[in-house]
């Protein structure tokens, strides 16, 4: 496995910014630009959702004594806070069909 790459201080710097950019995104006068980049991010976003959601399913039936491992971790958590999964309530990630 890789080493760490951001220490908590630096990915917090790192959101911080992510969510600037954003908030600058909003910004742009462009219609067709900001629609663009609104596309981007929804599919970013769905591209990581579904693996991260299978990946909790797997942890949850598999190694259930792992989560309490995972919402001690920062950036973990932050991760799971951004795709809607509760850290504090990882037992009930289901997938809706």
């Amino acid at each position: 496995m890789k080493p760490i790459l951001f220490n908590n201080v630096e990915f917090k710097e790192i959101m911080q910014y992510m969510q600037e950019l954003v908030k600058q995104s909003a910004t742009i006068e462009d219609e067709q630009t900001k629609e663009f980049i609104s596309e981007i991010l929804k599919y970013y976003d769905l591209m990581h959702r579904e693996p991260l959601s299978r990946m909790l399913q797997a942890i949850e039936s598999s190694y259930p004594d792992l989560k309490d491992t995972l919402k001690q971790d920062y950036t973990i958590n932050t991760l799971l806070e951004l795709y809607d999964f509760e850290s504090t309530n990882l037992p009930n990630i289901q997938k809706k069909t």
